[in-house]
């Protein structure tokens, strides 16, 4: 009886492409792998053998049906094909604690990988003396891979190709199909990085953005604005406007407007990330450049390209205990931008840095981070950054908008003053 075998395509590894040194990529990260590949579907032949195959040859099956998983083997073999060609891509292998580092990044693009095809012809040997196998296999296996590029800005796939991959074994190895799998998996990833039109959507996103002057660290000024003297009712069409949603990775938080193209939010908000993606509550969406950070009082500076957003007029002096506040932002879901909710100054207290915060009442959730705190009449007092607990319990803190502008090295022009 002959060795019942199916074609397996032999695959050439292609050229990588070109990154010039020093490069500015768009930060990239192995996400999942689907395997659209039916169960008791015939995917090859395996044999056992010591010069020729022997009577109990047999084909091998796709016993997994379709899965979609999150796989590490694969994720290890995607991150050094793409880090060694110059890729800015995370999830570093060799670092068990990457992802808890301070200022981590956080991809711009997530990777996934749609396994269409796979087909392989097995070997496995036998003991000369006893005939029994011995677990050493050679063979060849290949695979068709489907990329998927999803933008965590967009929240859609931007960019789909296929590419394949090959691998042949000729030394007796431990490893069965796994193994093969593996390595023709790998040649399928280097054959991505490859694609032209993949780099030069990577990048795009800096290119985007180049728009943006870094002001460094000298101080900024903005323009003054006049106060609202009005109850909030009055003006809340013009306020909510004025905050907007930042989306950083898959998570989002809160910002507003302090001058017509600069935006104030959390550090945390933007942590890891140098470029932003901004959305009005019109559902107007542009990319930010995030051009100062003061970590340990929790702010950032993000600039926009102008374009006439309203500002929200700041009130420097300091709020009064039991003085009524208002909390704007997005709490929970991007839906429920422009939520305002009510309280009161409770007390002020001073941090674990040293440094003053509002308490307040007044409900939080998730996502409302870096929005804007007013006063009674609309102005900016100050912006949302921590409270106690998963979920509010009317213990809630915010940073005066005077420290803020302070640590960030702002200034506000005096109107009438040249």
């Amino acid at each position: 009886m002959g060795c019942q075998t199916v074609p397996v395509e032999k695959v050439e590894t292609k050229p990588p492409v070109q990154i010039g040194m020093g490069e500015d990529l768009a930060p990239i990260k192995f996400d999942r792998v689907a395997f659209r590949i039916r169960r008791g579907e015939p995917i090859g032949s395996i044999n056992a053998n010591i010069l020729v195959c022997s009577p109990n040859s047999g084909k091998l099956y796709w016993n997994q049906g379709r899965v979609l998983t999150r796989d590490m083997e694969f994720s290890d073999i995607f991150f050094d094909e793409l880090d060694r060609i110059g890729f800015d891509v995370l999830g570093d292998p060799t670092k068990m604690f990457a992802g808890a580092i301070e200022g981590a990044k956080k991809p711009e693009y997530l990777i996934g990988a749609e396994v269409q095809d796979v087909k392989m012809n097995l070997c496995e040997k036998v003991n000369f003396w006893t005939g029994l196998p011995n677990g050493l296999y050679t063979g060849k296996a290949s695979i068709r891979i489907n990329w998927q590029v999803y933008s965590t800005f967009q929240r859609k796939v931007v960019y789909e190709t296929s590419t394949k991959g090959y691998t042949e074994i000729t030394e007796p190895t431990a490893g069965e199909g796994p193994l093969f799998l593996n390595q023709a998996f790998g040649v399928a990833t280097a054959n991505l990085a490859a694609d032209q039109a993949f780099l030069e959507l990577l990048r795009t996103e800096s290119r985007m953005a180049n728009f943006v002057k870094n002001t460094g660290e000298a101080a900024i000024e903005i323009p003054g604005s006049a106060r609202f003297h009005a109850p909030i009712s009055k003006q809340i069409d013009q306020i909510r406007p004025a905050v907007v949603i930042i989306r950083n990775g898959l998570g989002h938080g809160s910002g507003f407007f302090i001058s017509p193209n600069l935006i104030m939010t959390n550090h945390h908000v933007v942590e890891g990330s140098n470029h932003v993606k901004i959305r009005l509550i019109t559902g107007r969406e542009f990319i930010g450049e995030v051009i100062r950070r003061h970590a340990k009082r929790d702010v950032a500076l993000v600039q926009v390209e102008a374009g006439g957003y309203l500002s929200l007029p700041i009130r420097m002096e300091p709020l009064k205990i039991t003085e009524e506040i208002f909390a704007i932002g997005a709490p929970l879901d991007e839906k429920n931008a422009g939520t305002v909710t009510k309280g009161i100054v409770s007390k002020f207290r001073t941090n674990q840095f040293g440094l003053e915060d509002i308490q307040s009442d007044t409900d939080i959730q998730g996502g409302n981070s870096g929005g804007a705190l007013v006063d009674g009449q609309g102005n900016l007092v100050g912006l949302t950054y921590a409270g106690i607990g998963e979920t509010s319990i009317g213990i809630n803190y915010f940073i005066p908008i005077y420290d803020a502008l302070k640590k960030l090295n702002i200034e506000i022009k005096e109107r009438g003053r040249s």
